[in-house]
């Protein structure tokens, strides 16, 4: 029931700001955009949207431009000079007053277009590249302005997936503003979860296969531990034991949408188990995470290619393809892989293995699919992107 009233309000404000907005831009229609940059991203100060806005404060560029948020949870932080936030799902005069005014639109996840004429609006989208097929599944607003795209390689998946009308003139190759991070020096993420040192962390993402909330299913295998390969909590020990004896940290990030109303995985002492909220407990950040494994293990999520800027190992969980029933979005899969296929928990084994022997058979498709997939392979995204908009 709560759920229920929740969709009702969000449904409600949506509604209400809607025309709120409208009415503000045509009201506004005739006058100067203002200095303003409005940002959305997945989770509120992450992801492309979060790291784009980290490179306009470390630069400066609040001291020009004012810088909206519209954000999904209540905010958590002292913002810096001329930096203001709304929340997202509430109608307010004050934000759509920004909204209709400003000169740039970026959003990461709940998409909003150009409303005015000169206003640009740039979807960030928060994942570069994914095996799920998920063509006409995310159709962004007509007005939509440009959309982040990773090559041109991967321009089809784009527009198909996105129901782009003018995909020649709205794609932008500038890469992705977060995958800077994956080209700086910082490091120690890891910290914030463990204080104990290894000789291998594994760190293993997979995609959602049931939510909660939306009660979407893409897979109808069900996953009891809510992860995929493991069914039971024995077999689960018996890898911590294995990981024991090797030395080796396996972190398991739940996806933040996978439902865990059922899931018994916990923590021991070879394997530590973060989901939704132990992430924004602990303040961790998956891409400065990533700098800490030393392998990953994924499946159709993004995240495996997000990784291939580190060039290391990879390993893609397979066990339910079968049963997935997005299906992938190419027929020729093998194209896009660089690493390990694992479907059976023995084959999992064998890729733990690997790592702690430095067996590392797929270092150069690795790179091959790198600049198959990615444009830009330099930590200068940010810097293009904000060049391209003439801050």
């Amino acid at each position: 029931m709560e759920k229920f009233k929740h969709y009702i309000n969000v449904l409600y404000s949506y509604k209400i700001d809607d025309v709120l907005l409208k009415i503000f831009c045509f009201l506004m229609r005739n006058l100067k955009l203002k200095n303003t940059i409005i940002i959305e991203s997945h989770n509120d100060f992450d992801n492309n949207g979060g790291a784009f806005y980290d490179y306009l404060i470390d630069n400066g560029y609040n001291k020009k431009y004012k810088i909206v948020w519209l954000l999904k949870n209540k905010l958590d932080r002292e913002l810096p000079f001329n930096v203001y936030a709304y929340s997202l799902y509430r109608p307010s005069i004050l934000k759509n007053y920004q909204i209709a005014s400003a000169k740039y639109i970026l959003t990461c996840n709940n998409c909003i277009g150009s409303y005015r004429k000169g206003q640009i609006s740039i979807f960030l989208t928060h994942g570069p590249f994914g095996l799920k097929n998920l063509k006409g599944k995310c159709p962004l607003p007509k007005s939509i302005s440009y959309v982040l795209c990773t090559s041109k390689e991967t321009a089809h998946f784009s527009t198909e997936t996105y129901m782009l009308e003018n995909p020649q003139k709205q794609l932008l190759y500038l890469g992705f503003p977060i995958h800077d991070i994956l080209y700086n020096d910082k490091k120690g993420e890891i910290k914030k979860i463990t204080s104990k040192s290894f000789a291998k962390v594994i760190l293993w993402m997979p995609t959602f296969r049931k939510t909660t909330g939306y009660n979407r299913v893409d897979s109808v295998k069900e996953l009891p531990l809510g992860i995929p390969l493991f069914s039971a909590m024995d077999e689960i020990r018996e890898l911590n034991n294995y990981l024991r004896d090797l030395n080796v940290l396996m972190i398991i990030k739940i996806h933040p949408m996978q439902d865990i109303s059922k899931m018994s995985l916990h923590d021991m002492s070879n394997i530590i188990v973060l989901d939704g909220i132990t992430v924004k407990k602990l303040n961790v950040d998956n891409y400065y995470l990533m700098k800490d494994a030393d392998a990953l293990i994924s499946d159709y999520s993004s995240v495996s290619y997000d990784f291939l800027h580190l060039d290391r190992q990879i390993a893609y969980t397979f066990d339910d393809l079968k049963e997935y029933k997005l299906g992938l979005k190419v027929e020729n899969p093998d194209k896009y892989l660089a690493g390990d296929i694992i479907e059976r928990k023995e084959q999992l084994y064998q890729f733990i293995n690997n790592v702690i022997n430095n067996k590392d058979i797929y270092r150069e498709k690795r790179q091959e699919v790198l600049k198959m997939i990615f444009s830009y392979q330099d930590g200068e995204s940010c810097r293009r992107l904000a060049e391209f908009l003439n801050l």
